[in-house]
């Protein structure tokens, strides 16, 4: 069995496992906290309303736009695997379908977890502890609502962690280059 019809049969198998009208209902609106990465936009802002996690804050805006510049720009052009619903027009969706064309990997989960991870490299931990399950939720709502293979959701997910631990590298060296600007 090929990778991609071990993820395709996996798909299915986690959607007719916990498939029901009350998850339904609870899926829709866990992705939709995902949608744009809003719910992480409103985080970064809120973390930068704050001198104390200011920094954090401009950490999870950089793993962010890493995610979208990587993730979302090169990735998924690059590899072009189609959308579960594509592959198998059988396949009926509970959400309209997404105006990105390729599935891998995922956009949702990448900036969820870039977010949540960002906050977790930072330190903190209450607050990690929300954002941790919330994208491990946002992830798993993409495969349960057949938006994408359980493979792109891993991807997903590494990569944000990948884009949270690059921003938590580069963020002291652009505060140093744009501290170096603001004195000129």
């Amino acid at each position: 069995m090929s990778l991609a019809a071990f993820d395709s049969a996996l798909l299915f198998r986690i959607h007719g496992l916990f498939s029901s009208p009350l998850l339904d209902r609870i899926m829709v609106f866990i992705t939709r906290l995902g949608d744009l990465g809003l719910i992480w936009l409103l985080l970064a802002a809120v973390l930068l309303l704050r001198p104390a996690t200011r920094r954090t804050g401009a950490a999870v805006l950089l793993a962010m736009a890493l995610g979208l510049l990587f993730g979302n720009g090169l990735l998924k052009n690059l590899i072009a695997r189609p959308r579960p619903y594509a592959a198998d027009p059988s396949i009926l969706l509970l959400i309209p379908p997404s105006r990105e064309a390729f599935s891998f990997p995922s956009g949702h989960t990448l900036h969820a977890f870039a977010a949540a991870c960002s906050v977790g490299l930072a330190g903190h931990r209450r607050l990690f502890c929300f954002a941790l399950p919330l994208a491990a939720l946002i992830g798993f709502s993409r495969i349960y609502l057949m938006m994408h293979y359980p493979l792109d959701v891993f991807a997903g997910a590494l990569l944000g962690f990948c884009a949270a631990a690059a921003a938590r590298r580069l963020l002291p060296v652009l505060e140093t280059v744009l501290s170096r600007r603001g004195g000129d």
